[in-house]
């Protein structure tokens, strides 16, 4: 077989890091600045200024150690666990992602890689002080999980929303947050473009999100009352969005007119509980509440573990979907594992 045309080999090896010129090491550096900043834009802004937080927490701690913010080494990430933990009493949860804030921050902003067996000590650290604090039975840190909103709860709080604009509004957010188990940056996020019309119902793109992007479709509810298909239609068409790149859920200034701006995750977590105190919950629902009864309630119909997975974002065999599964009545066959076994 003639090799004439195949491409000519050569016995150099490959530049070492070490050997890089000045003008390759400036144009590898200007790349990383370009991917760090295009990343930092797909990042959702809940999770950006959770970020912006722990930074300034970790800055407290290092000001308080008179050390520089740039030096995080096993025994100051320790030592930060234990001021976070022991001084600032906060939830185990909020310590994890303040860790993993931290390193975010000092690895895009600073170029400095901290060790992995730093922050692996750093949260060993973190699970011993949570085992302690059980075994001292001590009242559990944090808000806790969000209520799941069940379809009663649904429908009685859609039921109760005003026909006016905001009324539509918050319907829809309520009734399309809940069939697309919806966190609220997602509902925040979303634009006209991301909601489709399909025959069938609703063809939803959740783009921003914590976990890869995912598309839900919503078929017409059996009950107009709580049908989301036709909320998000009868808000659609009142507040008058037109332009694919806008909010899909957006402001509305006191006189009624719809804002061009989009919700906060925040604003949007906001409505959710307010339209739940306004029907009359003693139970604090919040952004989280519609994707956790989205879940509890397909669980309890039998629903496909797969199927409620494709809906809520998480991966096959997903432990946070677990999570999610609420236990709503330890009375009921579902949810008690000893009724109807045969005792």
């Amino acid at each position: 077989m003639s090799t004439d045309n195949l491409p000519a080999t050569t016995a150099e090896r490959p530049l070492l890091p070490a050997e890089f010129d000045d003008d390759l090491r400036a144009r590898l550096a200007a790349l990383d600045q370009a991917s760090d900043t295009h990343a930092q834009g797909q990042r959702p802004s809940n999770t950006t200024m959770a970020y912006k937080a722990d930074w300034k927490t970790w800055t407290v701690f290092c000001d308080q150690l008179q050390i520089p913010t740039t030096a995080a080494t096993r025994g100051t990430l320790r030592a930060f666990v234990d001021y976070l933990w022991n001084r600032e009493k906060r939830a185990y949860s909020t310590i994890d992602r303040k860790l993993a804030g931290v390193t975010v921050t000092l690895r895009q902003q600073y170029s400095v890689v901290i060790d992995p067996e730093a922050t692996k000590a750093a949260r060993e650290l973190l699970k011993d002080y949570r085992k302690k604090s059980e075994a001292a039975e001590e009242p559990a840190r944090g808000r806790g999980k969000a209520p799941a909103m069940r379809v009663d709860d649904l429908r009685r709080i859609a039921s109760l929303c005003d026909a006016d604009v905001f009324g539509l509004r918050d319907r829809a957010m309520l009734l399309l947050g809940f069939a697309i188990a919806a966190r609220r940056a997602e509902l925040a996020g979303l634009r006209l473009r991301n909601i489709r019309d399909d025959d069938n119902g609703l063809l939803v793109d959740v783009r921003v999100s914590k976990t890869e992007p995912r598309t839900v479709p919503v078929p017409y509810g059996e009950h107009p009352g709580t049908c989301p298909v036709r909320a998000w239609k009868a808000w659609q068409a009142s507040a008058r969005i037109t332009d694919p790149d806008r909010h899909a859920f957006r402001r509305i200034h006191h006189t009624g007119a719809v804002q061009p701006q989009g919700l906060t995750p925040q604003r949007a977590g906001d409505i959710i509980t307010a339209a739940g105190l306004r029907a009359g919950y003693e139970d604090l629902f919040t952004g989280h509440s519609v994707r956790s009864g989205m879940a509890t309630e397909a669980r309890r119909k039998g629903k496909d573990r797969k199927a409620i997975a494709a809906i809520t974002g998480h991966k096959d065999g997903s432990r946070v979907l677990d999570g999610y599964m609420q236990i709503v009545d330890q009375w009921d066959e579902t949810d008690n594992a000893l009724i109807g076994i045969g005792l």
